[in-house]
């Protein structure tokens, strides 16, 4: 018996007493939190990662500082390792928290592109963008992650260039970078539309901000994103001048 009221409960997402299940509501909020974290180490990877645009000696050095040159006097590689540990557990905390809200099966699926294709709405597209990359972003994240997690105490601008030409990786770096940034610009809206009020005298005045905060976000992801994407190609050339 108490086995079917809890198969009841999921369903109707409320208990036995009539009241709202709290859980979907807490899943939702760390589902955003940890969404919040990626996106915002997403924005300062690109800036990272760009820096080889300044040349080796100025990635090298992003890399000592990121390692706490600035308090130990040299980089200590393990800060890098522990960073790396603590991003790979929000990305897989976020990934399942995400997965709830993915169609089970293929009638949920269809029924949503029928609902995509009625609605014609902006919000709801990107919904759509934003699952298809995630569902991406799901194995070349795992697979960027690990790959860094072995070689965390190496980082340095020979060793990433070698990796990019030498391990045959330079296609799957360009398709993980926009993969990542349509991911993570999108779901940042939607966190910023979800959590933070918005709420003007009339309805144009709220979808102007709505509006405004889209541009802005997705202005902020484009640009650092086509300078990583460019930051890619010089690792590229860096990589086969080895």
């Amino acid at each position: 018996m108490q086995n079917d009221e809890v198969v009841i409960q999921s369903y109707l997402k409320i208990t036995s007493e009539r009241k709202k299940r709290k859980n979907p509501a807490r899943w939702d909020k760390w589902q955003s939190i940890t969404g919040l974290v990626l996106a915002v180490f997403i924005l300062f990877h690109m800036c990272f990662t760009s820096s080889i645009l300044f040349g080796v000696e100025a990635f090298d050095a992003v890399v000592a500082f990121s390692e706490g040159s600035l308090i130990f006097g040299k980089g200590i590689p393990i800060i890098t390792t522990f960073v790396v540990i603590i991003i790979s557990a929000f990305f897989v905390t976020h990934a399942f928290l995400a997965m709830r809200k993915f169609p089970a099966n293929f009638q949920q699926l269809m029924l949503f592109k029928t609902h995509k294709s009625l609605m014609k709405h902006c919000d709801t597209t990107l919904w759509w963008i934003q699952f298809l990359t995630g569902f991406i972003l799901f194995f070349l994240g795992s697979a960027h992650l690990v790959t860094i997690l072995f070689n965390s105490t190496e980082i340095n601008a020979i060793n990433s260039a070698a990796r990019f030409v030498q391990g045959n990786l330079a296609e799957f770096y360009l398709v993980l970078l926009v993969v990542m940034v349509l991911h993570a610009s999108i779901g940042l809206y939607r966190v910023i539309i979800k959590w933070v009020p918005l709420e003007a005298p009339t309805t144009a005045q709220s979808n102007i901000k709505r509006r405004n905060i889209k541009i802005a976000i997705f202005s902020i992801f484009i640009i650092l994103g086509v300078i990583a994407f460019i930051a890619d190609f010089t690792w590229i050339a860096l990589g086969k001048s080895l």
